[in-house]
């Protein structure tokens, strides 16, 4: 790396690191809950950020992420939205009395909700997604509360779910 690339990366380091911890910038913009951890989490840095946020690769070279802007908290339970691209091509049957169909898809979208004390979660509807961030298919699981697993998505996501909750 060259002398000048090296003084810009400094600087760019040297900026974040000045950043950490500051104050949200007044005059109504976004600021992180403080109420108890009801309602809405948006945080104070959201506004630059995108909505979805890589938090695991899988071992079929997929990742997982999840959307900060759709946490929500109340009553000790944290819901939150993860989105799901699979390494290899998934298939989902929306067979029914009459027609034989598979969808084959690349993403889908879950949305969990967490009992934090408890540490269990449950799913409470899962998104198969086409082509433009279309949802292609829906289902809405049985609502079985399930202790959180040592591995697999649900372990990472659990804390920022129910960060402060």
């Amino acid at each position: 790396m060259n002398v000048p690339m090296r003084k810009l990366a400094a600087t760019l380091c040297l900026f974040a690191l000045a950043a950490c911890g500051q104050p949200a910038p007044a005059g109504g913009q976004s600021t992180a809950q403080t109420d108890g951890g009801n309602g809405p989490v948006v945080l104070a840095t959201t506004r630059n950020m995108p909505d979805w946020l890589l938090v695991l690769r899988t071992s079929d070279g997929g990742t997982v992420h999840f959307n900060q802007r759709t946490i929500t908290r109340e009553n000790n339970l944290a819901d939150i939205w993860l989105q799901v691209r699979h390494g290899r091509q998934q298939l989902w049957d929306a067979s029914d009395e009459t027609t034989q169909r598979v969808i084959r898809y690349d993403v889908e979208r879950m949305h969990y909700r967490f009992n934090c004390a408890e540490e269990k979660f449950v799913i409470v509807e899962r998104q198969i997604m086409g082509g433009n961030d279309q949802v292609i298919a829906r289902d809405e699981p049985r609502q079985i509360w399930r202790t959180t697993p040592m591995t697999g998505a649900a372990r990472p996501i659990m804390p920022i779910a129910c960060r402060a909750s």
